[in-house]
C-alpha cells in the first residue's frame, strides 16, 4: 500500500492509476514548511482578531489584520528561501 495515495498497488493496477506520472497522481498538496508556517501565522491572526473584536479592542484588531498580511507575504518569501514544496 502506498502511504501517499492510500491505495494498494494491485488496486492501482486495476484502475490503471499506475500508468500516470507520480507528479500527476500526487502533486504534494502544498505540504511544505513555507505553506504550513504561513497558514499557522494566518490562523493565529484570525483567532486573535476575532478575540480582540469580541473584547472591543480595535487597535489590536487592526494589528491582527497586519499579522494576517505578514502571513500572506511569508509564504512566497519562505518559498524563495528554499522551504517550499520540493520537486518529485
Amino acid at each position: 500500500m502506498s502511504a501517499r495515495n492510500g491505495i494498494s498497488d494491485q488496486h492501482a493496477a486495476e484502475h490503471e492509476i499506475a500508468k500516470y506520472e507520480t507528479w500527476f497522481v500526487d502533486p504534494g498538496h502544498g505540504n511544505s514548511r513555507a505553506g504550513w508556517t504561513s497558514v499557522i501565522v494566518m490562523l493565529i491572526a484570525i483567532t486573535l482578531g476575532t478575540l480582540f473584536f469580541f473584547l472591543d479592542m480595535p487597535a489590536l484588531v487592526w494589528a491582527s489584520a497586519g499579522l494576517l498580511l505578514v502571513g500572506i507575504i511569508l509564504w512566497p518569501l519562505l518559498k524563495k528561501a528554499g522551504h517550499g514544496p520540493k520537486d518529485h
